[in-house]
């Protein structure tokens, strides 16, 4: 297997697994998902607020940056990273059909797609 195969596996996988990842955690139920920020909010010393924003900016920041790497790769137009944009409010929307304890808020859209606007623009930074 060359190398350029094995990049393309690599980061296809990659990119995978983070959208699973984040899928996973925007969809647990309430009450795992508070215990587990309130338990990482302790070991960091950081506020529950932080660390929430902060998972919703890096988790689709990491996805843009990954499937613009992807559709890169693949010689796929670039449009198709507006999945991501897409998933981004989709994610929130979704959240109430899974009667987990869940709901859909407008300020975590916001700070998903600001996350998917930072990795857009590290993606244009880097690969310029």
């Amino acid at each position: 297997m060359n190398g350029e195969v094995l990049s393309k596996i690599v980061l296809t996988i990659m990119f995978i697994a983070v959208t699973i990842t984040e899928v996973y955690l925007s969809h647990q139920n309430g009450k795992d998902s508070g215990a587990a920020s309130k338990s990482l909010s302790t070991r960091l010393h950081l506020s529950e607020a932080v660390i929430r924003t902060g998972a919703h900016m890096i988790s689709f920041a990491a996805m843009m940056v990954l499937l613009c790497l992807v559709c890169q790769m693949y010689q796929l137009r670039m449009i198709t990273s507006l999945f991501v944009a897409v998933w981004a409010v989709m994610d929130e929307v979704t959240k109430p059909m899974m009667k987990n304890g869940r709901h859909c808020s407008i300020k975590d859209i916001g700070w998903n797609l600001l996350g998917v606007a930072v990795g857009g623009c590290v993606w244009m930074i880097v690969s310029h």
